[in-house]
């Protein structure tokens, strides 16, 4: 809980500064799509207590104006996997997916037909897991937990026409880690760092 007043406490504080720096600055929205890679550095003992995606896409809105930047972004991984067994004959079978909500709270300059932004990316990442069994005297399980995310970012993007920009970010998160409800009986505490970077089409409507 701790984790997650600071988490909040930082965003506020942010988004209080960027909008009094953008009460007149022009605004332009615009839709992004990203693809990258992240590296997790895991922070307790259980590396499968994160399973974050390595290869990922995600999708952005962009409020930009001439010294503010504020994007809020939605990214989705999902996994699946059964196996059948032999000897003895059974199925075993798991579901894994995460929903990553975040937004970039962020300072902005423009050189030509260059933008470089600098900031925050806070939010969170809801997980769940399932698993089911043939197998005699196996018992199915349905598990969800929630992560928090805080950290640096920085970006830049060429805009190559009026309304179409190509760009590159780069993001160190400290995450939080939750225990999936399955695990409400231990107390434990884990914490990772990742580092993301992502190349960025975006499409500006104003």
């Amino acid at each position: 809980m701790n984790s997650l007043k600071s988490f909040l406490y930082c965003g506020l504080f942010l988004l209080f500064v960027i909008n009094v720096k953008a009460q007149d600055d022009p605004v332009r929205i615009g839709f992004g799509v990203g693809f990258g890679q992240g590296f997790n550095f895991i922070g307790g003992s259980d590396l499968s207590a994160l399973t974050l995606p390595i290869d990922f896409a995600d999708f952005s809105v962009t409020i930009r104006g001439k010294s503010f930047r504020f994007e809020p972004t939605l990214g989705y991984f999902s996994y699946s996997s059964s196996v059948a067994y032999s000897n003895p004959s059974y199925t075993s079978e798991s579901d894994f997916s995460n929903v990553r909500l975040g937004a970039i709270l962020a300072f902005a300059a423009s050189k030509g037909s260059m933008n470089y932004y600098y900031g925050i990316d806070i939010g969170v990442i809801l997980s769940s897991e399932s698993s089911s069994s043939t197998a005699p005297g196996s018992t199915s399980t349905d598990e969800s937990k929630t992560d928090f995310f805080v950290g640096p970012a920085i970006g830049g993007e060429y805009m190559f026409s009026e309304n179409f920009s190509l760009g590159g970010e780069i993001q160190i998160n400290y995450i939080s880690i939750g225990q999936f409800n399955g695990d409400s009986q231990t107390d434990r505490s884990e914490s990772a760092v990742s580092s993301r970077g992502k190349i960025v089409l975006r499409w500006y409507i104003k």
